[in-house]
């Protein structure tokens, strides 16, 4: 398995990538949300592309909700979690319908792996209070899901992807090891210059 691995990576990663594309786009998922900046490089086959990303990810509380203080006539949070999340996969993207589908859009299956790191301030006291001694962590991470292209006018396409993201901890933040769930993943692209 380890020869074969060898053999194909530098295939894959070697091979004629004609189409490169930057991105941004939002995560909406069962921990958080997030938004996140990425890049892509397409295959000339169009069979596969690979990708990168990095993101910020917002980790919310179960119980957490925003009220009206009529007091100060602002919103505020109650309940909140001081956490976030910085995933940076890569990935690849694999078309196996390429050919066959005649209209403007390509689904895709993905996996991408990387590193995660942690960052879990205090939940009380003002901003920089909360933030300053902040704990941090690394561990791996990972998504497992299944997408569509929907290319538009202009060398543009917008990318949908669901799926299952891996965000395991090694040590307890915030009363959890392990922040997994699903993910809805859109992103707009446009080709890279």
């Amino acid at each position: 398995m380890n020869k074969l691995i060898i053999i194909l990576f530098p295939v894959l990663v070697l091979g004629n990538f004609d189409y490169v594309s930057n991105g941004f786009g939002l995560d909406i998922g069962s921990s958080g949300s997030g938004i996140f900046i990425m890049r892509n490089y397409s295959h000339s086959s169009e069979r596969y592309s690979l990708n990168g990303e990095l993101r910020y990810y917002d980790i919310k509380a179960d119980d957490e909700t925003i009220v009206y203080d009529y007091y100060t006539g602002q919103y505020k949070t109650l309940g909140g979690k001081s956490l976030f999340m910085l995933p940076a996969f890569i990935g690849v993207n694999y078309y196996p319908f390429v050919g066959k589908i005649e209209n403007n859009f390509s689904p895709f299956i993905t996996a991408k792996g990387g590193m995660l790191t942690t960052v879990d301030g205090r939940e009380f006291g003002s901003f920089s209070e909360r933030w300053k001694n902040s704990e941090i962590q690394f561990s791996p991470g990972g998504f497992l899901g299944v997408g569509i292209d929907f290319k538009m006018v202009g060398q543009s396409t917008v990318m949908v992807m669901v799926g299952f993201e891996f965000l395991p901890l090694k040590k307890i933040a915030d009363g959890k090891n392990n922040y997994s769930g699903f993910l809805i993943h859109l992103s707009f692209n446009r080709r890279a210059k």
